[in-house]
């Protein structure tokens, strides 16, 4: 900063005096309702304005009040204030994740400048930061600085060049940004499929063969690593959503190819990629080389422990491992994720594969697979009602993931000599299966459900059964997962291998 905008800033800022500024831990602040309240909420001592208010006043305090009110508001503007003073000297922070918050923060802090009048200081702050915004390609925030510049040079003599030089910078990357915002658009428009249905849908192929047909021919134009990130997504949801995962796994190798070397790939658009990947090699079944283990451990050496695309990492990861018949790697795997404080805050089908996945590894418990003991202490107790009453978004989608909810307590039952006891009968399996399985994308579940009403008649041995056994096998066999109309997803574990077990 020149020494004229430096004294514009001392100017500002004495003409501007502020009070103390309201930050968590000043001087003075220690031992007061504030920092009560703050250590009570980070310690989980209250969850409620109600528990708050008993606890700092000891008495039924009326959560409306104004001093509980004012008191709360206090805390709050600390907090944002105290936002501002992030320690990005911290093992979460890589390099970019630094750069992205300290042009926010200066962003923010050129504008103030540029509204108080500061005229030389602000734009010192913004060109500063302008310079960063375009070598790690915040493109949005670039685009945002650079029209600023150029209004400001606009309304200065002699600024002519400056003028031009904003103009150029500000056209180019509002293209950027508008075709960034094009391939988000498209994205999550098809996102709410890739997250929670995980079935083929023709539909939704229709629709992502169009986005991405329309995307493809822009990627030079875009050129960054946003645009490449989300127009690659729409591609691989095009091939998964017909189930051709040949190709779905060549263009997340292609993307990873690309994006792995350049320098400003945000690092969960690499693990997002990763996942995908990791997907694609458990429904073709590619276990013999280290290409899943590898491509596992990259991505969450991507993710900081406990977000979501750590989870959504490790989720794949395990099964992964139940599909390559290494249960003791899922189970530890379900122990590491388990443990965690964020594991209890999951939500929606996120939450709802993991509760899933817990019923299954009992299920390789019942079947001599896994120590019971162990999977009790790591899982819990399976209570099926209660599995089945938790689960939300997964029980509504009944040719997708509600298929391994349904199938998990006539397996186990099966298994545990129960069958005769629960409240499912062969008859209402039927009904089930003729509803929602006799069609071409559930083949392989419609096969399977019918050697479990077999198993479940107790004639799965006789002459008759053994015929209908050995037929809905060759469906098995021919049906397999990397032409199957359904998804790898669906089974939890490969039915061949739980039809083995059982028998």
């Amino acid at each position: 900063m020149d020494f004229d905008a430096l004294k514009d800033l001392v100017k500002t800022i004495t003409r501007n005096k502020v009070k103390q500024i309201e930050v968590l831990g000043n001087p003075g602040e220690d031992g007061s309702m504030v920092e009560s309240l703050y250590d009570a909420i980070s310690k989980e001592k209250v969850g409620s304005d109600e528990e708050a208010v008993r606890f700092l006043y000891g008495k039924n305090e009326n959560p409306k009040s104004q001093a509980y009110l004012r008191m709360k508001g206090r805390l709050e503007r600390s907090l944002l204030n105290t936002a501002f003073f992030v320690d990005v000297n911290q093992p979460m922070f890589n390099e970019r994740s630094k750069a992205w918050y300290n042009c926010y923060r200066d962003f923010a802090a050129g504008y103030i400048l540029l509204g108080r009048e500061a005229r030389k200081a602000g734009i010192h702050v913004l060109e500063q930061v302008l310079e960063q915004t375009i070598k790690y390609e915040f493109v949005e925030l670039t685009t945002e600085i650079a029209g600023r510049l150029r209004r400001e040079f606009s309304r200065a003599a002699g600024s002519t060049a400056m003028h031009e030089r904003y103009s150029k910078i500000h056209r180019e990357y509002e293209a950027k940004r508008r075709l960034e915002m094009q391939a988000l658009e498209h994205f999550e428009t098809l996102i709410n499929y890739y997250i929670v249905r995980r079935s083929p849908n023709e539909e939704i192929h229709k629709y992502a063969t169009g986005f991405y047909d329309e995307l493809k021919p822009l990627t030079e134009q875009a050129d960054t690593c946003q645009f490449y990130f989300h127009s690659s997504q729409i591609g691989i949801i095009k091939y998964m959503s017909v189930n051709n995962i040949p190709e779905a796994l060549k263009i997340c190798n292609e993307a990873l190819g690309i994006l792995k070397d350049r320098k400003n790939a945000n690092r969960e658009s690499l693990a997002s990629l990763c996942g995908q990947k990791l997907a694609c090699l458990i429904q073709l079944r590619i276990f013999s080389d280290k290409e899943g283990d590898e491509t596992a451990q990259y991505a969450l050496s991507m993710s900081e422990e406990g977000t979501f695309n750590w989870f959504r990492t490790s989720e794949l990861y395990l099964h992964y491992c139940l599909f390559a018949k290494r249960y003791e790697d899922a189970l530890a795997l379900y122990e590491k994720a388990s443990v965690l404080d964020k594991f209890e805050s999951l939500n929606g089908a996120v939450r709802d594969n993991w509760q899933l996945y817990g019923g299954y590894l009992h299920l390789l418990a019942a079947l001599g697979k896994l120590p019971q003991e162990k999977v009790e202490r790591i899982v819990g107790t399976f209570r099926y009602a209660k599995l089945s009453n938790e689960i939300e978004v997964l029980a509504k989608d009944k040719q997708g993931m509600n298929i391994p909810l349904v199938l998990l307590p006539v397996i186990y039952s099966l298994v545990k000599g129960t069958f005769d006891a629960s409240d499912i009968s062969p008859e209402s399996l039927e009904k089930y299966r003729k509803r929602y399985l006799d069609n071409d994308m559930n083949r392989r579940s419609a096969a399977f459900l019918n050697m479990l009403i077999a198993y479940a008649k107790r004639d799965y041995k006789s002459a008759s059964a053994d015929k209908k056994i050995k037929k809905e096998l060759e469906i098995l066999e021919k049906e397999q997962p990397q032409v199957a109309g359904q998804t790898f997803a669906v089974e939890i574990i490969p039915y061949e291998d739980i039809w083995s077990m059982m028998t």
